[in-house]
């Protein structure tokens, strides 16, 4: 595969960029580490840049030292006033996505470098994996993540699939949450804003007590938000949001040698909506649509209130125990389950009621057990190696109001395990060269259930109704190999070949044997180069990255004849290639102000898509772009004299892949003598994309933007208290954070909130 000519024509744009880049280094003064957060050094007087500790390689280590794309978000940044969860970091990392899963309010749709995981039922695997406290999180639905009480939250980009396993062909979102402290204090923040936001959160630690073997922690989250549309058939306020959780931490050092911390959380959380804006696509409905819904954003109209409820709870174990080589043993246990119901109308028209009214009632509880080995640190070679377990399952009950007469109904159970074992090791061959190698080898193993039965004017239909059950094992072994240079202590290159695995699954959606699958797994190959460098003293910091990805057998939607419908499904429907370019920059002009600058480019294309994605189905005759033989449509197992024709679609565009994308950020500190005044002011552009998928519809394409958001605010000389003014949108774009199609009805887009000013007062003890 190295040897084939696309390989290395990674991107001529992005590749001369960095060629621009890379020499600039050598001729720059080098200095220390740093980030975004900064600090005054006591010895000559200048600001630096702090350095951080990331866990990407499963070890801590600084940022600047991992030849991995890490964007590290400190808690500073994630807990920035205004923010309500994971999508309030959406336009800061470059190449990074965060957006709304169109009518299921309660998934994430997250793109890192143009990959991005297409479908939110639990039968889906993430494409991006999540990893909280050391537990990965199986199912997609449980990765909104509330932001409070969080150290900081690392995005991994490109494949990881030798450390953190199957599961993150695209990356890894890798949360680390707050840790006791030694010393007894805490924290509240109160939060009162537009639209109804109230939110308060705060954080006690006990200190170390029982002889100073323990320390104890306890974080909540009350938030409150009213929402900024209207259903207009109802009456009813949409995009509200009610969040009541909770997080508790106990750390035990029973010697000097063992640590172990267990973690507790818990969370309850209520939507009501989204507000879906439902695209004239010709049909005749749309105009019954209420006149007012029909021009205004804000406005929505559904027979009833889409809704969306999930109540999580979990545990995260991890023990450390430094032996007397150096090494360390360390195990992570993790127990989550997660429920939700989610309601919504994905016809997008009023009449007829109920249409395509589809609810879903989930319950899952998932167990994962990681015992690994980190070897002490040396100048020779090092390495970490371990084993994992994981066993998740589920129940699902799926209610689909096709039509007045016409309701579908089915129970989907499943139960996952996956094995796996893993090595990396790191190589110091000559001075300043390190060779890193890996590998990881995984199995996995479904049991699936289905019981689909299909009703007309409450009648039973048998023929259209059918249960079974399924099973099925994949397994795949991920390696990794990684060259740095680094010439001085503040330089380093690095260049990293790496793979990834998605296991194969079965379909939620498919309601006749036919459309169940299973679907085979997803590989990639990833070729990345990159430089990071702490430059004039420590008070600049630059890092690129160039990078080629293939995945081959990609999952993604498809349309087949259901029992009563066209229903999309998970099929392999070809290949993908995306290649481009990432800059980030962090400089500290002065002990009072701090720029940052992030910007990309990025390729992303199908290079092999043929499938039936219309829904339409017909007699078989030729269609244009026609790319295999059509499919006779049968319906358990008996003809329908339906044909699905696929087409070739490698015009599409890949979801969630601006081909631009950049952020600036003003940091300002000064001293007063009524306090410290900073003040923040943050920029995000984002070139047009399709916020979809799947389908090549204007009306999936979400348009280029700028959004710009501040806060200013006064802290107390001796840091007890703070008060904070932020805006978030202040210019007030319309701008969408979604979107949805289902079949042959018209596209469904959601927005983003309109602008929004608050207030935050936060007091230390």
């Amino acid at each position: 595969m190295l040897g084939r000519r696309e390989t290395h024509l990674i991107s001529s744009t992005a590749a001369r960029a960095l060629l621009v880049v890379f020499p600039m280094l050598g001729t720059l003064p080098i200095g220390a580490l740093a980030q975004v957060e900064s600090e005054l050094d006591d010895e000559t007087n200048v600001a630096r840049l702090d350095a951080i500790v990331v866990t990407s390689q499963k070890r801590e280590e600084s940022l600047q030292d991992v030849p991995i794309s890490v964007t590290a978000y400190t808690g500073d940044i994630v807990e920035s006033a205004g923010a309500a969860d994971i999508l309030s970091l959406n336009g800061l990392a470059p190449n990074v996505v965060f957006q709304t899963f169109g009518l299921i309010p309660n998934t994430p749709y997250i793109a890192i470098r143009g990959i991005a995981q297409g479908d939110p039922d639990p039968n889906a695997d993430p494409k991006i994996s999540t990893v909280i406290d050391g537990v990965y999180i199986p199912f997609v639905a449980g990765t909104m993540l509330d932001l409070y009480d969080v150290e900081r939250v690392e995005v991994l980009k490109g494949p990881q699939g030798t450390l953190f396993g199957k599961n993150n062909i695209g990356g890894t979102i890798n949360v680390i949450t707050k840790r006791p402290t030694d010393d007894f204090g805490g924290n509240v923040r109160l939060t009162v804003g537009e639209n109804g936001l109230l939110q308060a959160r705060a954080r006690l630690n006990t200190g170390l007590f029982a002889d100073d073997k323990l320390a104890a922690k306890i974080a909540v989250n009350f938030r409150q938000y009213d929402g900024f549309s209207t259903n207009i058939i109802t009456g009813s306020d949409l995009n509200t949001q009610e969040v009541s959780a909770a997080r508790g931490a106990l750390r035990l050092t029973p010697t000097e040698d063992i640590e172990s911390t267990l973690i507790v959380d818990w969370l309850d959380e209520e939507v009501i909506g989204p507000a879906g804006q439902t695209v004239d696509n010709g049909d005749p409905r749309f105009l019954l649509i209420p006149e007012q819904a029909r021009n205004d954003i804000r406005v929505a109209a559904y027979p009833f209130d889409p809704s969306a409820t999930t109540d999580t709870q979990g545990l995260a174990w991890e023990t450390n125990w430094s032996l007397q080589n150096g090494g360390t043993v360390t195990s992570v246990i993790g127990y989550r389950e997660l429920a939700y119901e989610t309601r919504g109308d994905f016809d997008g028209f009023t009449v007829p009621d109920p249409g395509l009214d589809v609810g879903r009632v989930f319950d899952s509880e998932a167990f994962s057990a990681e015992l690994r080995y980190t070897s002490p640190e040396s100048d020779v070679f090092d390495y970490v190696a371990g084993v994992f377990y994981e066993d998740s399952t589920f129940e699902q009950n799926n209610t689909v109001r096709i039509a007045p007469p016409v309701l579908s109904l089915s129970l989907l159970e499943q139960d996952s395990v996956s094995y796996a074992v893993f090595a990396q090791g790191n190589w110091y061959f000559a001075p300043n060269w390190t060779l890193t190698a890996g590998g990881r080898y995984t199995a996995d193993e479904k049991d699936y259930f289905i019981d689909a039965d299909l009703f007309v004017g409450g009648q039973f239909v048998p023929p259209s109704s059918f249960e079974g059950s399924f099973n099925d094992t994949w397994s795949n072994f991920n390696p990794r190999i990684a060259l740095q240079y680094e010439p001085t202590n503040n330089l380093l290159y690095y260049a990293s070949i790496s793979t990834g695995y998605k296991g194969g699954g079965y379909n939620s959606r498919g309601t006749i044997a036919e459309n169940v699958g299973p679907f085979d797994e997803e590989t990639v190959i990833s070729y990345e180069g990159g430089v990071k460098s702490d430059l004039a003293d420590g008070r600049l910091r630059l890092n690129a990255a160039v990078f080629f990805n293939q995945y081959e057998d990609v999952q993604g939607g498809g349309t087949r004849q259901g029992a009563a419908r066209a229903e999309t499904v998970t099929t392999n429907i070809g290949d993908i290639e995306t290649s481009g370019a990432e800059l980030e920059l962090q400089w500290r002009a002065n002990e009072n102000l701090t720029l940052s600058f992030n910007a990309a480019i990025l390729d992303a294309k199908y290079t092999e898509f043929c499938a039936d994605v219309d829904g339409v189905f017909t007699d078989g005759s030729p269609e244009p772009n026609q790319c295999a033989d059509a499919e006779e449509v049968s319906l358990g197992g008996v003809p329908s004299g339906l044909f699905s024709v696929p087409t070739d679609n490698t015009d599409f565009d890949v979801a969630n892949s601006p081909e631009s994308s950049a952020s600036f950020i003003v940091d300002y500190f000064q001293p007063t003598q009524f306090g410290d005044l900073s003040a923040n002011l943050d920029l995000r552009y984002t070139s047009e994309y399709n916020s979809f998928g799947g389908r090549q519809i204007d009306a999936l394409i979400r348009d280029d933007v700028v959004l710009v958001n501040g806060n200013i605010a006064l802290t107390s000389p001796d840091g007890g208290w703070r008060v904070m003014l932020f805006g978030r949108n202040l210019t007030d774009e319309e701008v969408i954070s979604g979107s949805t199609i289902a079949g042959a009805n018209p596209p469904i887009q959601f927005f983003q909130p309109p602008r929004e000013f608050g207030l935050e007062v936060s007091l230390d003890f």
